[in-house]
């Protein structure tokens, strides 16, 4: 006991540096663990394309950092109120891309966007169609009196139905330039709009 106590008294120097070192070493480890996650948005339960989220549809997860998409959303505020972009599975996280917010159009690629909403009378149009399509609107004279003509070119699926329509249409988000989208909401109040993939 007493050669331990000198051999102790002898390094004392050095076994204090050592136990400095694995303090830090400690302190250091356990920060690194509190930042290796995040606190992001995901979903609950499997929601339709054009779902309106609601803080209900909402909650918050903490995940590790390399598993973070870009753009990632990591307030449930920052999605309520915002429609889905395309169908979502349960535990989905959310980025700004999986939301159509009418504030920022900028992902779709179209210059001066704004959202539109259209009522599409032919349902079967929409099987074959996906957020991010392109897509030109056609109009068709409810009467049969006039020729179709088209709307619009070339212009951003943003949101699809999300179920059976009510009888007057089922309603698409497009993104167009903002004096486009002018043209489709009125072109909407008189005829009957189709899409063609483009």
């Amino acid at each position: 006991m007493e050669r331990l106590d000198r051999l102790v008294f002898t390094h004392r120097r050095l076994l204090a540096a050592v136990c400095a070192g694995l303090a830090v070493l400690l302190t250091i480890t356990a920060l690194d663990d509190g930042a290796s996650t995040r606190q992001v948005v995901v979903v609950r339960g499997d929601l339709d394309a054009g779902t309106v989220l609601t803080a209900e549809h909402l909650t918050t997860q903490e995940v590790p950092i390399d598993a973070v998409p870009t753009g990632v959303l990591t307030s449930a505020s920052d999605a309520v109120g915002r429609a889905l972009a395309g169908p979502v599975r349960d535990g989905e996280t959310m980025t700004d891309r999986r939301v159509v917010d009418a504030r920022d159009l900028s992902g779709f690629g179209i210059d001066d966007p704004a959202l539109a909403t259209v009522r599409v009378t032919d349902r079967a149009v929409l099987g074959a169609l996906h957020v991010g399509a392109r897509v030109d609107v056609v109009a068709l004279d409810p009467h049969g009196e006039a020729e179709p003509s088209v709307i619009a070119r070339a212009v951003a699926v943003a949101a699809l139905p999300t179920g059976q329509d009510d009888g007057g249409g089922d309603v698409v988000g497009l993104v167009a330039p903002n004096e486009v989208a002018v043209a489709l909401a009125a072109a909407g109040l008189g005829s009957g709009l189709t899409l063609i993939a483009s």
